[in-house]
């Protein structure tokens, strides 16, 4: 199992951009798209997330995002790596 300041670093390497968002206020969720490097890795990642609110600018929906990739980089891949 990795040391806890390696997964910090690890997860600080990761690059991305958001392509793509739109929030659903029915459903209060916002799904996005977004593109980028990880451990020199490319990848694109599409996926939703519950929100109570509209994040409303895009430094906020990059946020969401952040937190929604760093909890899928997170867990194990079919793999097991």
């Amino acid at each position: 199992m990795p040391e806890p300041q390696l997964a910090l670093i690890a997860f600080s390497m990761m690059q991305f951009k958001v392509t793509a968002s739109r929030y659903d206020p029915a459903a209060q969720r916002l799904h996005f798209t977004a593109s980028g490097e990880r451990m020199g890795i490319r990848f694109t990642v599409a996926s939703h997330v519950r929100c109570l609110k509209d994040p409303g600018t895009p430094d906020r929906v990059h946020l969401v995002a952040l937190v929604a990739l760093t909890d899928i980089f997170k867990r194990p891949s079919a793999s097991g790596r």
